[in-house]
């Protein structure tokens, strides 16, 4: 199948692109709908999170296009692994992960199957992204950062399991009430927090650092392993290595397994004394 050309200004510099799916097929079609745009250079294909994060260890692409649900982890988890300066375009067959998708500062969230046109756009937002990082003066303020310093600034005494706290949702004028000991494992998002809650909850994005979560939940019954996640000793059911690089950590049933890279995951078991 063939899809329509768009002109790509002269001056605009090739970005790199990588795509990130679990399905061949889709992985093959985003590669020919980006064929038809010169600007665009797709340097690699992962099939995986782990084939993902082993590119992203020794490459750096100037757009990552990447899938939501795979085996062996989500989507998202790979966000942590992506350079600052890169930019992340999710690529989904379900709409429901749009919010946290630009919660996390994605520049776009394209649902299957991609409309050539539709794509055409987000391409010439990654165009001008990458134009105006390399003309942008370094120590630009954060125009979102006031809000996180004064949220910071209402951290108060540490809290036990059975306490409740506030936290206030991404992208949402309103809070979630949240006891502490419901809390299985928090996962740092850029500017936000994934927070893994006890059946039935699931999984929710809050407008909190993992700097706030340090503050206020108990040491030793909670443990920070790694920059990018903290854990829930007790919550944990098993642990174990899910490839050389990876260990799944499970929490029991209905709770979203977390899946922690070689570091973290060695962290993890040195804390629980190499059980596991």
């Amino acid at each position: 199948m063939s899809f329509p050309a768009f002109h790509t200004p002269a001056n605009v510099t090739t970005i790199r692109a990588l795509l990130v799916d679990d399905e061949h097929r889709a992985n093959e079609r985003m590669r020919n709908l980006l064929a038809a745009h010169p600007g665009i250079e797709v340097v690699g294909v992962a099939a995986n999170v782990a084939e993902a994060r082993a590119f992203l260890e020794t490459q750096t692409p100037d757009v990552v296009f990447l899938d939501v649900e795979m085996p062996g982890g989500s989507g998202f988890s790979v966000l942590n692994d992506v350079a600052d300066g890169t930019q992340v375009v999710f690529v989904t067959a379900r709409e429901r992960y749009a919010v946290e998708a630009f919660a996390a500062a994605a520049l776009d969230y394209l649902v299957k199957p991609v409309d050539p046109e539709r794509l055409a756009d987000t391409v010439a937002r990654i165009q001008k992204q990458a134009a105006g990082a390399r003309t942008q003066p370094q120590g630009d303020h954060d125009p979102g950062a006031d809000d996180f310093e004064e949220d910071e600034a209402a951290v108060g005494k540490v809290l036990g399991l059975a306490d409740v706290v506030d936290v206030p949702l991404a992208g949402k004028p309103t809070a979630a009430v949240v006891i502490v000991g419901q809390v299985c494992w928090i996962e740092s998002f850029r500017n936000y927090t994934r927070v893994a809650l006890k059946p039935p909850a699931g999984v929710m994005l809050f407008r909190r650092r993992m700097s706030h979560w340090d503050k206020v939940l108990p040491a030793g019954v909670f443990a920070r392993v790694g920059r990018s996640y903290i854990v829930q000793l007790a919550a944990i059911e098993r642990i174990e290595r899910s490839s050389r690089t990876e260990t799944a950590v499970t929490f029991g049933a209905g709770v979203e397994p977390l899946v922690l890279g070689r570091l973290p995951g060695t962290r993890l078991r040195e804390i629980l004394g190499g059980n596991g």
